[in-house]
């Protein structure tokens, strides 16, 4: 599993085969060791201001 980056003790990561999947491009966002069932943040061509 490739890191993409690392934030403290937060891993922003990608699995290579997520068995064909049909999702959207994403990361996972996990505390500590990295999982499969870890929150995933979809990569969009929408850009929101705050």
């Amino acid at each position: 599993m490739p890191q993409v980056f690392k934030i403290g003790s937060y891993w922003v990561y990608f699995w290579t085969n997520e068995n064909n999947s049909v999702e959207p491009i994403h990361v996972h966002i996990s505390e500590g060791k990295p999982v499969p069932h870890a929150t995933k943040v979809w990569i969009t061509k929408e850009v929101s201001v705050l």
